[in-house]
């Protein structure tokens, strides 16, 4: 069962390569949308370069901030993973936050499936784009790691994977749209965006070779208590839409956001065809946010 029991991949694996149903895409059309990037590229419509970044405010994370969380499937604890910025980094002559996501097995989830992902993510410090990114897959008997290296000015990527149970390598190159993100680096962005009840923003998010627009609604706020306390949080419900893709792998995914300026995650809940999947905060450490 590649579709892990441990999931704290839960933003990342379950929005990729999970696909929202047509019927939860037609549901957003009531609700407000800010889209922050909707291109689309074809063979019709090559990115054109340009030398300009934007520039994004952050007032929500910074270097030094750590998350760790327990990752439950109902009752049973299957694991544990945490969220970090280890530091800033220079990635194609520009700063860049450097994300990491490590999550591991535990219990009786890992004696019969022994997980240990990481995922790592380069975020262009002014612009919060996704410069690199980098993950290692150690799930039964897969075996994968991956880099790619995403080209901001010119909107091109080049990735190199190999799957080291086969003993195979692929190199692949192709085009981006504008102000792109990967999985990881998505959460981070969306972090920094303002949070309305009822609105929703629309993002492209760079994943298996392809770029896919990922809406993320703000549904309601709510007090949700975790091991690592009681917070005021917003409810966000991530959607992957991608027309005539809707190969649901889950049902709905919900991520709890706090509602100060530093939208912290504290929980995530997916529903799995036999019971759900959730990550919950366990402890954490942060600093003072970057000032706008």
């Amino acid at each position: 069962m590649r579709y892990k029991l441990l999931v704290f991949s839960v933003w990342m694996e379950l929005i990729f390569p999970m696909r929202c149903a047509a019927a939860d895409v037609a549901a957003s059309t009531s609700t407000l949308v800010v889209s922050v990037s909707t291109f689309n590229v074809t063979a019709s419509s090559v990115p054109v370069p340009t030398t300009v970044w934007r520039s994004v405010t952050n007032t929500a994370f910074e270097s030094g901030e750590d998350f760790f969380f327990v990752i439950s499937w109902g009752v049973i604890t299957g694991g544990y993973s945490s969220l970090s910025v280890h530091g800033i980094e220079t990635v194609q002559g520009r700063p860049a936050y450097h994300l990491v996501e490590d999550a591991n097995s535990a219990g009786v989830v890992d004696t019969f499936y022994h997980v240990h992902d990481r995922n790592d993510a380069w975020l262009d410090t002014q612009a919060l784009v996704t410069v690199r990114y980098e993950k290692r897959v150690r799930e039964g008997k897969y075996r994968v790691e991956e880099t790619g290296l995403l080209d901001q000015l010119q909107h091109r990527y080049a990735v190199h994977s190999n799957r080291i149970d086969k003993n195979t390598y692929e190199d692949k190159q192709g085009y981006l749209t504008p102000d792109v993100l990967d999985a990881l680096g998505s959460l981070y962005y969306v972090r920094t965006l303002p949070m309305v009840v009822g609105q929703s923003y629309t993002m492209d998010v760079f994943s298996g070779e392809k770029v896919y627009p990922l809406v993320v609604k703000i549904k309601k706020r709510e007090i949700v208590k975790v091991p690592a306390g009681k917070f005021d949080c917003f409810v966000v419900e991530p959607l992957l839409r991608e027309p005539g893709i809707f190969v649901s792998k889950g049902k709905k995914l919900e991520v709890w956001l706090t509602a100060d300026d530093r939208h912290m995650p504290v929980r995530m809940r997916t529903e799995l065809l036999i019971g759900h999947v959730s990550a919950a905060l366990v402890s954490y450490h942060k600093v003072s946010p970057p000032r706008p």
